[in-house]
């Protein structure tokens, strides 16, 4: 699970299908997402902290409580670290193994994941 510490409260963030539902309501698909992403704007990254930080909780058993609030008053360095934390729930999630318990070929996957860091330097 990844995780990230914002205005001294621990989140965990999930990426997973009832994650990536949420994404294709919000930005109309995964790739739609890594734009809004990749083009260094605050709200994206906070809606999809929260898409993740909630997913993570109900995976837990617990409320789906967090929101955009959590990152109202945080530091401006926060912002990186939560992108940071959202490419490393994603890969995580996305992160997919054989059935015979080998690692798959992730290059489809990972491919996403570099867009976003080709666009963010």
């Amino acid at each position: 699970m990844a995780n990230v510490t914002v205005n001294g409260q621990e989140y965990g963030l999930r990426f997973d299908l009832d994650a990536l539902e949420q994404v294709e309501q919000e930005y109309g698909s995964l790739k739609g997402m890594l734009e809004a992403i990749g083009e260094g704007k605050v709200g994206p990254v906070r809606k999809v902290f929260v898409i993740m930080a909630n997913c993570q909780r109900d995976f837990e058993g617990k409320e789906m409580d967090v929101t955009e609030a959590a990152l109202k008053h945080a530091p401006m360095s926060t912002f990186k670290t939560v992108a940071d934390a959202i490419k490393a729930a994603m890969k995580e999630g996305m992160h997919v193994e054989t059935t015979n318990g080998g690692e798959a070929d992730d290059d489809v996957h990972d491919g996403y994941l570099e867009q976003i860091e080709r666009k963010n330097g």
